[in-house]
This record gives C-alpha cells, sequence and structure tokens, in this order.
C-alpha cells in the first residue's frame, strides 16, 4: 500500500510501545519519559535514587494512565542487563525504545584529574550505554526492529574545559551510535542521538550563576539556558515511526550553540 504524508502526526503516537529510560528519576531523563508516556509508550524507570523515581512514576500514571514500572538499579553494574531482563521478562515481555540516558560529570583541570575519577565516568557514559544497548538490542531483533536513542551532549562535538573524561565519553558515545546504526540497520534498529545545549539541570546548577553563566548567554544565539521539556520534541520525533528512516544521526537542541562562533559579547 502506497504511504502518505496526510498521516504523518499518527506516526508520532506511541501506544502499544514499551520504552526504558535510563537516568528518569529527573531532569532530563524525566522529561524524556514524560514525552514517551505522553505520546502512549508504557515506561520502565531506571535510577539510583529509590524515592525520586517513585515520585515520577507516581506523577507520570496520574498524569497519562499508561503503564510504569521502576527498576531501581545502577547502570554500570555488570549484572545490569540480568536484572532488566528479569523485570521486561515479568512484565510486558519486550523493548521497544531505549532512552540511554544515565550519565554524570565530574569536573577538575585535566592536569590534575585522577584515574578514579577518569574510570568512574568512562564506565557509567560510555561503556554502561553499550552494554544496555546490547542488552536491549537483543528484544529489538526478535520484535522486528526498535528505537535507541543516546543523550549526547555538546561536549561530543566540541572541547569544553575540566570536563575531560565527560568530553572523552560523550565523543564516545557519538561514535558508537554511529557505529550501531550501521551494524543494526539490518534488524531495523534506528540508532540515533539528542545533543542537548546548556540545560538547566541539577548536573550543571555549578554554573547557573555568575561568569560562566553569563558566558553561555552570550555564548548562545537565542540569548537564555535551555529547559528540560524543550528536549521533548526531539526524543518523541527519534522514539517513534516518524523517523524510521532516519538512523545514525545527532539532533543537537542548543539554541544555536553550535551554529556560531562566538555570537556576540553583551555588557
Amino acid at each position: 500500500m502506497s504511504q502518505s504524508a496526510l498521516n504523518t502526526i499518527d506516526n508520532f503516537r506511541l501506544s502499544g510501545k514499551v520504552a526504558l529510560v535510563t537516568g528518569a528519576s529527573r531532569g532530563i531523563g524525566r522529561a524524556l519519559a514524560e514525552a514517551l508516556a505522553g505520546a502512549g509508550a508504557d515506561v520502565i524507570l531506571n535510577a539510583r535514587d529509590h524515592s525520586r523515581l517513585e515520585e515520577t512514576a507516581k506523577f507520570i500514571r496520574s498524569e497519562t494512565g499508561v503503564r510504569v514500572d521502576t527498576l531501581v538499579a545502577d547502570v554500570s553494574e555488570p549484572d545490569f542487563p540480568e536484572v532488566l531482563d528479569n523485570l521486561v521478562s515479568r512484565t510486558s515481555g519486550k523493548l521497544d525504545i531505549l532512552m540511554n540516558n544515565a550519565g554524570l560529570n565530574r569536573r577538575g583541570p585535566s592536569l590534575d584529574f585522577s584515574s578514579e575519577d577518569w574510570d568512574f565516568v568512562m564506565d557509567v557514559n560510555l561503556k554502561a550505554p553499550f552494554r544496555v544497548a546490547q542488552a536491549c538490542a537483543a528484544y529489538m531483533i526478535k520484535q522486528g526492529g526498535g528505537k535507541i536513542i543516546n543523550t549526547l551532549s555538546l561536549a561530543s562535538r566540541m572541547g569544553l574545559a575540566t570536563v575531560p573524561a565527560y568530553s572523552a565519553s560523550k565523543g564516545g558515545l557519538a561514535l558508537l551510535t554511529k557505529t550501531l546504526a550501521v551494524e543494526w540497520a539490518q534488524y531495523d534498529i534506528c540508532v540515533n542521538g539528542i545533543g542537548p545545549g546548556f540545560i538547566r539541570t541539577d548536573m550543571n546548577q555549578a554554573i547557573q550563576d555568575g561568569f560562566r553563566s553569563r558566558w553561555v548567554v552570550n555564548r548562545t544565539p537565542m540569548g537564555r539556558w535551555g529547559e528540560t521539556f524543550e528536549l521533548a520534541g526531539a526524543a518523541l520525533f527519534l522514539a517513534s515511526p516518524a523517523s524510521n528512516f532516519m538512523t545514525g544521526q545527532v539532533v543537537y537542541v542548543d539554541g544555536g550553540f553550535l551554529a556560531g562562533s562566538n555570537w556576540m559579547i553583551q555588557e
């Protein structure tokens, strides 16, 4: 049957889909989970903080009516794939969408950056997303396809001072996104990324005031920080059938940050 663009809006609906969102208890992860649930997907929320995770789950259930399961676990632990498999087996038995969002940062001058901090950041931001993607892809291959969306960063494209491990991990995740996209396209698994600009979250609260915040605002053509809910549209697009012919790409939601060189300096 021929396809028409007249029903494109229907391709953004996720009813009947099951999505795993890692790092879902707050910030960007919570916004992504809300976006998918709002479009009709049942969601599995993962994070390490039980109380925050349950609060998020309660809110999504009450606002959307979709099924919400919680998985309190650390994505960097070796047994995470097994813990995930046990939950999926007890519930829907399938996974259609992975929002590979869990991540963290450690700041410090590169000359003094410790091996312990380096390994910690790389384990959570690069090794864990790969292992979680492997676990979810096993379900998606059996089901005939799926969507994997990795949360990247401006640091995937440019150097940022005092975050050497974070930048290396996000740069690596950007190339891993492309590698998995090429390899798993044969299974109809689309692998893409979202690259948030400077978004107000707990993780970057330390730079939301003073000189560094002014630098962000002045350097961003739209002249402000972004909010977590402003990532929802890109996430929904990449998770939905509307992006079925798109893989190996990164959508940057950054207020124009990467489009300019220095933009302008305002007093």
